[in-house]
């Protein structure tokens, strides 16, 4: 979120105070939707910080569970312009699952890549702001020219476990013009999983691409 858009939200609620949605306090910021506590305080993913995608073989991690009160971060996030909770969510996501992080030698972030026509149409791309948001925190770069969706599929969030798994199919692509660097982990962020077809549409472009060793972190699951 930029200087601009704090300190409006800061100086708004020193006149009108903002209350968490989440626990009900109020505080003076706003900033990512529900207040740091809350953040803090969010629910683990109820099948376990390793998300088992059987094909992955443990290599998908969740930060938080994906439950009424992170439904809700969704929902502002991709409809209501919050892109603020994009970058908290980045930085929350790390903060908890620092210690699964620190033995992984990562090279670098990729972005589960939203389709052109879904990006002008929200404004934003809301992984992207998501994947600069934990690349700042782990201090790697960010390589948004590895892949692509060339499908504009209808949203995951509509369709039965079946039907997301035919809906992605082949939606991704490498890149014509791709990074040289073929060695090393790739942390693939996504903001929510659930089947897991995205990311491993993702992962199976990714491979295209030249890069073996893949890795995901999706925020909510």
């Amino acid at each position: 979120m930029n200087l601009f858009r704090t300190i409006k939200l800061t100086a708004s609620s020193l006149v009108f105070p903002l209350y968490c949605p989440a626990c009900g306090k109020i505080w003076y910021n706003g900033t990512g939707w529900i207040c740091p506590n809350c953040w803090d305080t969010l629910s683990p993913p109820g099948r376990g910080t390793w998300y088992h995608i059987r094909s992955l073989k443990g290599k998908v991690l969740v930060a938080f569970q994906y439950s009424e009160i992170t439904r809700n971060l969704v929902h502002y996030l991709k409809f209501y312009g919050r892109v603020d909770i994009a970058s908290e969510s980045g930085k929350w996501a790390v903060g908890r699952l620092k210690d699964e992080l620190s033995g992984i030698h990562l090279k670098g972030i990729v972005p589960v890549p939203l389709h052109p026509v879904r990006v002008r149409e929200r404004g934003y791309d809301q992984n992207l702001i998501i994947a600069h948001s934990v690349a700042d925190q782990l201090e790697l770069p960010v390589f948004d020219n590895i892949i692509k969706r060339i499908r504009n599929t209808p949203p995951q969030s509509r369709l039965s476990d079946n039907e997301r798994r035919r809906n992605i199919s082949d939606a991704f692509a490498p890149e014509k013009e791709s990074i040289s660097l073929k060695q090393g982990t790739l942390l693939l962020v996504d903001d929510v999983i659930h089947t897991g077809a995205t990311v491993l549409g993702c992962i199976k472009a990714i491979r295209k691409a030249g890069f073996r060793d893949v890795m995901v972190l999706a925020v909510f699951g």
